[in-house]
């Protein structure tokens, strides 16, 4: 039986053992990946159209345009096909595509596989970048972070908006072996320029992010705009000429071509420094430093084919570079940092400590230029921090932010803002972090960060939700998720839309937390971050969970338990065994609940998880180990965590409410007027915090105790409170059916059972709301 094997450049594709190898080396391929090269391959005799190849890999049709294109990006990063030139796969517009290269067949049962040539075409190596974790630095005290942005903003141009912002997008440079750095290298040098004759440039981080996503619409200014929020573009072409090389500049505004210069040099660095020179000129601005030699030519290419590397997020090649450079460049500190930043970004922490104090060391006694020396306080606080040395590190950014007081440089000075405010969230002194985050937010917009800005509302969204202050946060997640969606970021945009719907069960809005889990759901084969990924499933299974699924919810839960990515977030062992307590509660596993949350709960107490970022876990994993020990029959055990509970510092509205509820439901039997007071003391903190989870969390225990005792009057007034949400949460639901039936309503109550049916998923009907069912019949 034939068994057909395909080779192309240094591929080899076994059909039906589906595997394919690079070189000899085994490549992990996702299924719709290698069944899409497949089909690809196999039809190589024509094009494939798009609803064709859509059939061919998901076996149905409801599969939207977005969707494949993200299959295409990822099946070209797998083959080494991710350039403009399409030497694998053709796109044929407004139709699909076609398999190009040149490929051989034979037959795998045949060891010499024989092989017929096709078309020619140019190997190229295989695999994709990964991303790795961003590692934020910590933070410094508020007054000197106000001081340094106040005495910067005297010296700063006036934001006039983002309409005057300059974006300057990849540079074409044609089919030359070298395109690759170049594309990103001049850019940053043409930025770089514009930057130093005091022009606001879109930090070209920002523009390689949306580069990495859609290399060709990048060069569209209504693309670049919409995602940046600049009013100017400036587009560069490179290209070699017969004696060196010829850099054309356009500075583009409203559609139209302003300006256009040209450069020429014998080489693209040189030839773009003479066309950025002209084109600052041809503007009204000049510079010094443009057109300088910044020191030896061929050690400043190295250096930017390092930054290059880098901005793309390359960390392989950017520590190939590194790792090769010249001798004379390695006893320089510009090479020090790249090294130091490499190591940072691939999470080498203990070198990379090693190599910004080495900077700093050398900045002692060497002429070491400010910004560099910014850089590596920044950078060193991070390891330093990681340590768990906090006041060391907030000592390197407490320098750094004086010494960038002093400086025209404000997208660093934000990161230093940005990474103290999470610093000091975390710590609980919030705010401290919230004046960080408000003066990171203006030094951001001064740089026409826009990416970082989408970054800052995250944590801004985060501050807020620990505040209590959802719709708003939620508000503030979805800002930055629709940045991110414009920017092509995918672990941005998983994020936010995964804190998202943790806002929205926050609302009590779980139908619509469904929604934003699904609008991620097609992003997630491009995330390159596990961390982003674990996170994401994490909020969706509390998602699931809340909407009924509860065996979805269980499936994501239990792989998460054992999943790397999330053994890297402080406490999110602990909360997952509180997720899969509150599934084994609602399966009446009690005793299964209450060994979950005692476990979850040692965790918790621990004092790096003490701030009030994990103050609202902490209360919901001990409400719930208290009702599950009670539940189990062990009375005992469930008043000592009671009173241990009440005792404790009511430092915040969570605890507060929570401990009353606690004390409430334990004191309810024996004294009924303590037990209303515990309660109507947390209705109060709850309707003052204004959180709909909160307030129905104590709605819902007290309605059904009062339900219990036969206070009909009381319960309907405490429970028509939760009436507005009857229609979107289970709990309050199936309150509001209670009450019907108590009050023998039978219209009512069938109306209310209809709606906890909808709600229910795969929870079972409660055993009281049952039984009045079946009389119903």
């Amino acid at each position: 039986m034939i068994r057909p094997v395909y080779r192309f450049a240094t591929f080899r594709l076994d059909v039906a053992a589906r595997e394919l190898q690079a070189g000899g080396t085994l490549v992990n391929v996702s299924p719709k990946v290698f069944d899409g090269l497949v089909w690809l391959i196999e039809h190589r005799d024509r094009a494939v159209g798009r609803d064709e190849l859509i059939a061919a890999v998901w076996g149905r049709a409801d599969v939207t345009d977005a969707q494949l294109g993200q299959l295409m990006r990822k099946l070209r990063r797998t083959i080494g096909d991710e350039g403009e030139a399409q030497a694998f796969v053709r796109t044929v517009p407004r139709f699909g595509y076609r398999w190009v290269a040149q490929t051989q067949v034979g037959d795998a049962a045949d060891p010499t596989e024989t092989h017929v040539s096709e078309k020619q075409a140019p190997a190229a190596p295989p695999g994709r970048r990964h991303r790795p974790a961003r590692v934020v630095a910590a933070g410094v005290a508020a007054l000197a972070a106000v001081a340094a942005l106040a005495a910067w903003l005297l010296r700063a141009p006036a934001a006039g908006g983002m309409s005057d912002v300059v974006a300057v997008l990849p540079v074409a440079t044609g089919t030359e072996p070298e395109s690759a750095w170049l594309r990103l290298g001049l850019m940053d040098r043409i930025a770089d320029d514009l930057r130093a004759a005091g022009l606001r440039v879109v930090p070209s981080d920002n523009i390689a992010a949306a580069a990495r996503n859609d290399r060709v619409a990048l060069l569209d200014d209504d693309r670049v705009g919409a995602a940046t929020g600049a009013g100017r573009f400036v587009a560069a072409t490179a290209r070699r000429v017969a004696n060196g090389w010829v850099t054309r500049i356009e500075w583009r505004e409203d559609g139209r071509v302003r300006r256009e210069v040209e450069g020429s040099g014998d080489g693209a660095i040189a030839a773009t420094r003479e066309a950025s020179r002209r084109l600052l000129a041809a503007i009204g601005r000049t510079s010094a430093d443009v057109g300088a030699a910044h020191g030896d030519a061929s050690a400043a290419q190295w250096l930017e084919r390092i930054d290059a590397a880098t901005l793309d997020r390359d960390y392989a090649a950017a520590r190939e570079l590194v790792d090769a450079a010249p001798a004379p460049l390695r006893d320089g500190v510009p090479w020090l940092l790249r090294r130091a930043d490499v190591d940072l970004a691939t999470q080498r922490m203990a070198a990379a400590k090693q190599g910004y104090l080495e900077i700093l060391d050398r900045a002692a006694t060497q002429d070491v230029d400010a910004t560099t020396r910014a850089r590596a306080l920044i950078g060193v606080s991070g390891p330093i921090a990681q340590e768990g040395d906090l006041a060391g590190a907030t000592a390197k950014l407490d320098e750094a932010i004086r010494v960038l007081g002093g400086l025209n440089a404000p997208q660093w000075l934000g990161e230093a803002l940005y990474g103290r405010g999470i610093f000091t969230m975390v710590q609980g002194d919030l705010d401290r972090a919230d004046a960080d985050f408000s003066q990171a937010r203006i030094a951001f917009e001064l740089a026409g960060a826009s990416l970082q800005l989408a970054r800052l509302h995250g944590q801004q969204a985060t501050l807020l939700a620990v505040r209590a202050r959802h719709a708003e946060a939620l508000a503030m997640w979805n800002e930055a998720a629709d940045r991110f969606e414009r920017f092509g970021d995918a672990d941005g945009l998983v994020d936010a839309l995964g804190n998202a719907a943790t806002e929205q069960l926050s609302l009590l809005q779980p139908q619509a937390a469904q929604a934003s889990i699904d609008r991620a759901e097609p992003w997630l084969p491009r995330l390159d971050q596990p961390l982003t990924d674990a996170l994401f499933r994490y909020a969706a299974a509390r998602v699931a969970a809340q909407n009924g699924r509860l065996q979805a919810a269980r499936t994501l839960l239990d792989a998460l338990a054992g999943n790397a990515a999330s053994a890297q977030v402080a406490g999110m062992d602990a909360t997952i065994r509180i997720e899969l307590a509150h599934l084994a509660y609602a399966a009446d596993d009690a005793s299964g609940a209450a060994a979950r949350a005692a476990a979850a709960m040692t965790r918790l107490r621990e004092p790096d998880l003490a701030s009030p970022v994990y103050a609202r876990i902490r209360n919901d994993a001990t409400l719930l180990m208290i009702r599950a020990l009670r539940a189990a029959g062990d009375a005992a055990a469930a008043d000592a965590e009671t009173r241990r509970f009440v005792a404790q510092p009511q430092s915040d509205d969570a605890t507060s409410i929570y401990a009353r509820i606690a004390d409430a439901e334990s004191q309810w039997s024996s004294d009924n007027l303590a037990a209303r007071r515990a309660y109507e003391a947390a209705l109060t903190v709850a309707r003052r915090s204004g959180a709909p989870a909160d307030i129905a969390e104590v709605v819902v225990s007290y309605g059904q105790s009062l339900l219990a005792a036969g206070d009909l009057a009381q319960a309907t007034t405490v429970a028509g409170q939760a009436s507005q949400w009857a229609d979107r949460d289970y709990a309050c639901a199936v309150l509001q059916a209670r009450l019907y039936l108590a009050l023998r309503q039978p219209e009512a109550f069938a109306h209310a059972l209809a709606g906890v049916r909808a709600l229910a998923g795969e929870r079972p009907l409660p055993g009281d709301l049952a039984a009045a069912a079946r009389q119903l019949r």
